[in-house]
């Protein structure tokens, strides 16, 4: 008996260091195929490492209680030699800002949406489910998509508490997809979700070095998901490779009913890579602490050392009216927005309307706000919604400088794609003053709709840095090809935390 629970026990250890090593959607695939592990294990495997490590990180808030029987139905199909799809098997941690079917509430990381329960599976996740994958749990955010405060702590939420980086726990992660990068990065599970409506998705995936894409308008839904801004929402995989993202990315897009903005342009294969050498245009680096310029002058080198062209550009047109008018198209679209989301939440949820959700913060202040207050709350609820002559002429105004701008750095200096620092590395955690952003590449992207990737290519002092890809406008085929040829020069720096 003591010899067979040994062999068990040798058995499960050696399990969970396979597990461990599972990183990327083929090598999972690859060990189905190959009976060397089932999707019950490797789902029981990530909950097992998440319970074992979460606590030190505050990345998951919930885990789905119906997990290891999606799991066990996976495994059921492939005993008949049936593939579910693309993401057979594949667990997956969704940012709980996303609803889902079933018995978790989504929260937004706000106490006052702790019941709320939708029973509804948000567009991105039945194109999930559809694909095969697994349903893993929900991931701790900035709460309302850090806009309640212009002080806050990105990846706080009173439901989450603090997240902490992955690679340094004193070390902010971002936000306010947080708990999506974190886990990436600890390896809670292969791919998460995060939404972004200006650096929500690229910020955190570079502080803590994996892979996201955050996509063009209009080719992922958003219905499902609690609202910030119609005008710049989006949602965005994260994952260890690129290759893993845009697989993703594939599955998620679609044309859905209830998303206006929403096309039917398909992410297509990538073509053989026919052009080997790049003209990078590389935007300057003088917004970001001195030691990421130094990390950005030898990628640009290794760039050109790898045999592309690399050329210094910059903007070009005026952009001293677009951070005022995007504050104030997100001000706008959150008042409207959320307020008709909070309309329509279950009897469950008593918080009906932005000027109830302001009170609820106030009447339970200890909780909700120990650390910072609720400044954009209060300035959004004092939009006047009836300017709708003054926001469409400002949206258009900002839509159409950030597009051009964009445009122009592609047409202006005949470049076949545009690259900056994502952000400086992570900053020290401070509940008392909150962030302390250095340098930004994701509001061009985010206010023009165009795809903006992040790839994990450098470190500083050990903390990751992401290095961004901003896409053309209407080229984000283009996008990818070019973000694969420069992920190529650069072989896997980032050091995984175990």
């Amino acid at each position: 008996m003591i010899k067979k629970l040994l062999g068990l026990l040798t058995w499960i250890v050696a399990f969970n260091t396979s597990a461990l090593e599972l990183k990327t959607i083929d090598e999972i695939h690859s060990a189905y195929k190959n009976n060397k592990i089932t999707a019950q294990q490797l789902t029981q495997g990530y909950i097992k490492r998440i319970n074992q490590l979460n606590p030190q990180f505050n990345a998951v808030i919930n885990i789905e209680p119906t997990a290891v029987t999606q799991a066990k139905k996976i495994d059921e199909l492939s005993a008949q030699g049936l593939w579910a799809g693309p993401l057979h098997g594949i667990p997956v941690l969704l940012k709980d800002n996303i609803e889902t079917t079933g018995s978790l509430p989504t929260t937004a990381g706000s106490l006052a949406l702790k019941n709320n329960i939708t029973n509804n599976d948000a567009f991105v996740v039945k194109q999930l489910r559809n694909a095969g994958a697994i349903i893993l749990g929900k991931t701790n955010l900035s709460e309302w998509a850090n806009f309640r405060s212009s002080y806050s702590s990105s990846g706080w939420s009173a439901v989450g508490g603090q997240t902490h980086n992955a690679h340094d726990t004193t070390r902010n992660p971002c936000g306010s997809s947080s708990g999506s990068a974190v886990a990436i990065a600890l390896n809670f599970a292969p791919v998460a979700l995060g939404t972004e409506t200006d650096g929500s998705i690229t910020c955190p995936a570079s502080v803590n070095g994996v892979y996201a894409i955050k996509p063009s308008m209009g080719q992922v839904s958003r219905s499902g998901v609690v609202p910030l801004s119609s005008s710049q929402d989006s949602v965005g995989p994260m994952a260890h490779s690129l290759k893993d993202a845009r697989l993703v990315l594939s599955v998620l897009q679609g044309r859905d009913p209830l998303d206006t903005s929403t096309h039917s342009f398909e992410l297509q294969v990538l073509p053989k890579i026919t052009k080997s050498s790049l003209v990078i245009g590389a935007l300057p680096s003088d917004k970001f602490t001195v030691e990421t310029q130094r990390l950005y002058k030898k990628q640009l080198s290794a760039l050109k050392q790898a045999g592309h062209t690399v050329v210094n550009i910059n903007i070009s047109d005026d952009l001293a009216t677009l951070f005022f008018d995007e504050y104030y198209i997100l001000l706008y679209d959150f008042n409207k927005e959320i307020n008709q989301y909070l309309a329509n939440t279950s009897d469950q949820v008593k918080v009906k309307s932005l000027s109830a959700l302001i009170d609820f913060n106030k009447q339970n202040k200890a909780a909700e706000m120990p650390h910072f207050g609720q400044d954009i709350l209060i300035q959004a609820n004092a939009i006047d919604l009836t300017q709708t002559d003054k926001y469409q002429k400002t949206k258009h105004r900002y839509r159409t400088l950030a597009t051009a701008a964009i445009t122009n750095l592609y047409k202006n200096n005949n470049v076949d794609v545009v690259i900056a620092p994502t952000t400086s590395p992570a900053w020290k955690t401070d509940l008392v003053n909150g962030d302390n952003f250095k340098g930004s590449s994701s509001s061009l992207s985010a206010i023009a709709g165009t795809t903006h990737i992040t790839l994990p290519v450098g470190q500083v002092s050990g903390l990751p840095v992401g290095l961004s890809i901003i896409a053309n406008k209407n080229q984000p085929q283009g996008a990818y090809q070019h973000a694969q040829i420069i992920d190529a020069v650069f072989i896997s720096p980032i050091k995984k935390p175990e």
